[in-house]
């Protein structure tokens, strides 16, 4: 299986859990090694700001925050 498969069908795994299941397994692989932090920061940041949301840069805010007239639009 090549890297980037393994990448998706982690990402589906983790995608097709309950919230609180994925913030509960996310949290817990997280607080085993800074390597662990590091993969999923990287390759899962909806996740990581998921499980830690106070983990997000001061002042920074979601994408429909920044233009709600542009959402609005779309609606």
């Amino acid at each position: 299986m090549s890297e980037i498969h393994l990448l998706m069908a982690i990402g589906q795994k983790y995608a097709t859990m309950a919230a609180g299941e994925r913030i509960e397994r996310i949290k817990k692989l997280v607080a085993k090694s800074e390597a662990n932090r590091d993969f999923i920061r990287k390759y899962y940041p909806e996740f990581y700001q998921e499980a830690f949301p106070s983990a997000r840069a001061a002042g920074e805010r979601k994408e429909s925050a920044r233009h709600p007239a542009l959402c609005a639009e779309h609606r």
